[in-house]
This record gives structure tokens, sequence and C-alpha cells, in this order.
């Protein structure tokens, strides 16, 4: 079963700061980094989302920052579970800090969405247990943290686990106010800089102010709730945004063709510092399995599980 991260553990040694000693180094002692800059990158495993449209668009690259932003209520929680199974069966070690929902329901949620039914069976929890060994780990928190926490949190993950990517969600549960500008700059420039020096990729989920008219229509990263820092510093932003308006047209009348062919999200990479490509996506969403799509029609298949490993180098 994924493993739990009890906030009942001593993170007293990853509060500190890096020695300043252990950080001058010999310039020879970079080689080997030197020599990964020149690599052919052709065959190099690229951390993806690759059950939607972003697949070979944007990729989760060691030591960097992603921002995934959008109005409350919007499902950014949802979908960035869906990046984490992703990431899980690319052999990626993740960690979610999920501060607003408690491990069991986050992992029921990733069971649906994994074998694309509603109500998973008792062996398929068990399955998805088993399979999340070295895969999936979730802090055993539901509450407010501190950022030094935070921060401690995701070097413990790092150092002592090996971990590769981490979920924080949501910046609102870590820093204590988000009109507290300074707060925020600080926490994103101290994430930015324990990404770097970790390889870390960090998952920051934020929200946007949601306009004096509504949000009916898709945010943009000018919208982010709080510091411009979160933008400005971020290697990648990624705005999240539900077809309100088609649900509401829907209820009014459920045979409204024209409504029905309307996406149910629009995800669009607004920066990507290291990437080629920003720009949208429009994806459908299936109840049953609380999966985000491709397409409105057609059957929505249970993740393949046991050929994981050959996933990740696909």
């Amino acid at each position: 079963m994924a493993e739990l991260l009890s906030d009942e553990i001593d993170f007293t040694a990853y509060l500190k700061e890096t020695e300043p000693a252990s950080k001058v180094r010999p310039a020879k002692s970079f080689a080997d980094d030197v020599n990964a800059e020149f690599a052919d990158r052709t065959d190099a495993r690229k951390p993806e989302m690759f059950s939607t449209k972003l697949r070979n668009v944007l990729e989760f690259r060691p030591g960097e920052v992603t921002a995934w932003t959008g109005y409350s209520g919007h499902r950014k929680s949802m979908f960035t579970g869906q990046v984490a199974l992703d990431l899980c069966v690319q052999r990626e070690r993740v960690l979610l800090v999920s501060l607003e929902m408690k491990p069991a329901k986050t992992l029921a949620r990733m069971a649906r969405q994994a074998f694309a039914v509603a109500r998973p069976t008792h062996a398929q929890v068990a399955h998805l247990g088993a399979w999340s060994d070295g895969r999936l780990w979730l802090f055993d928190h539901l509450g407010r943290i501190s950022p030094a926490l935070g921060l401690a949190v995701c070097r413990y993950f790092a150092d002592k686990l090996e971990g590769r990517q981490v979920v924080l969600d949501s910046m609102m549960m870590i820093c204590e106010s988000e009109e507290s500008m300074d707060e925020q700059k600080q926490f994103v420039t101290d994430l930015v800089r324990l990404a770097v020096e970790t390889g870390l990729h960090i998952h920051l989920v934020t929200h946007c102010r949601k306009p004096q008219s509504g949000d009916d229509k898709p945010p943009t990263k000018y919208d982010v709730r709080g510091s411009a820092a979160i933008t400005d510093q971020c290697a990648n932003v990624v705005t999240i945004w539900q077809n309100k308006p088609k649900a509401k047209k829907l209820e009014l009348n459920p045979n409204d063709m024209d409504a029905q062919a309307e996406p149910d999200a629009r995800v669009a990479v607004e920066k990507q510092r290291n990437g080629a490509w920003e720009g949208s996506v429009k994806l459908w969403f299936d109840d049953r399995s609380m999966r985000f799509c491709d397409e409105r029609i057609g059957a929505v298949l249970p993740y393949n599980l046991s050929v994981a490993e050959s996933a990740a180098h696909a």
C-alpha cells in the first residue's frame, strides 16, 4: 500500500539551511553534471501526463516548480491526482501532500481513476496498494502547516526516500494568508531553490481570484491570487478551468446537442520556461472514473498497472 509519512516524524534536521561549507566545491566535482548538459536527450525519460493531450508537450523536469492554478471548485486537486497517477506509472517516486483531504479519500479517488470504475472492488484496492509500493507516499496530515514544515517535508522526501515528484495541495494551507505577499514570495523563492538543490519536481496547487463577473470564462496566469512571485518564479504555470456554463445549459436541456459537444474542461500551459510548447487543450470529464479524457465519446479504459515498468520507457 502507498506509504504514509506521519506528521509526527522529526523533521528538525530538514528545517535547517544547508551548511555553506558543503556548497563550496571544486570545479572538477561538477564534471558529471557538465557532461549531462551535452548528452543526447532523445531517449531520455521525460516524466509527463500521458493520459491526456498534454502528453509530449509538457514535461515535469527535475529541479523545477509547476504552479497548477484555477478558480475554487474547478477540479484542480482531481486533475493533479491524475497527474500523480500518471507519474507513478512511469516509476516516478511521488509524494502527495494533500492538506484538505484525508489519505483514504485521496487514494479512493485515485483507485477510481486507475480502474475506470465508480466502485473499485476489494481486490482492485489491494492491487493498487501493492502496485503503489515504492511509487507513492502520502503526508498524513489534515489542515494547515507552516512554510518551514512544508519545505522540510519535501527535503525529507528527496533525501531519505529518494523522491522525485511532490504535489503540494494547496498553497493556501501552507501560507498563513493569501494576502501576505512577503510570506508567499519567500515561500516560492525557497521552493524553487529547494527544487534546484534536490532535483525534485514540485507541483504547487494555487488559486485564482474569482472575477466579479463570475467564473464562466477561463482564468489566465495573471489571475493567480496572491504574490506575482508565484508565476514569475515557477518554471511552469498551468491553468485548469471547468466549463460550468455547459453544465448549466444541460441542466436546462439535457438534450442540447451543441452543449454536449462542448468540452468539460480547458487546461492551458501558460508558461513553460524550458519547454517549446505553450497553449491550451480541451478535455472531457468522465464522472464514473473521475478521469479527464481527450474525447467525449469512447470507452475510458483502466490503467494497465502490470506493465508500468515498460510504460516508463514508452
